[in-house]
């Protein structure tokens, strides 16, 4: 008995360190919705994506697809130490993807994680990165 409970001690040890916690808080919701957050752990997938294919693909390590209400929205995602960068939307009319204008120019909330912000388009990915190697805890203001 003794020897599986050390050996599972040894084991929430070691996950610890090649993981941390990513506390995010999202501000400056102003209507409800669904949030659809993606956590990005490849600049290929994070410049590419347009907020049309909701749901898990490789690129996105993490994410969550909830409902909101206005104000502000926190939740944790646990991760393995990296390099990441989130991307968020609020589907105000729950249709699942981002609503553009004419121009290409988003009709719902938007935002990414440093607030990092593009020309013509979403801020390339090392705009947004973050180093995670400890636990960590980031706001994004929509």
């Amino acid at each position: 008995m003794l020897k599986n409970k050390t050996l599972f001690i040894i084991l929430a040890l070691s996950l610890n360190l090649f993981s941390a916690e990513l506390q995010l808080e999202v501000r400056k919701i102003t209507a409800p919705g669904i949030i659809h957050i993606a956590v990005y752990d490849s600049k290929e997938v994070f410049e590419s994506d347009r907020g049309d294919k909701p749901g898990p693909q490789p690129g996105i390590i993490n994410g969550l697809v909830q409902d909101v209400k206005e104000g502000q929205f926190s939740t944790t995602f646990s991760l393995p130490k990296g390099k990441y960068a989130v991307g968020l939307y609020i589907d105000a009319n729950e249709n699942e993807k981002l609503d553009t204008n004419f121009f290409g120019m988003p009709k719902e909330q938007f935002g990414f994680s440093n607030n990092a912000e593009g020309v013509f388009g979403p801020p390339d990915f090392e705009s947004a990165a973050f180093i995670v190697d400890a636990d960590i805890k980031i706001v994004i203001e929509l």
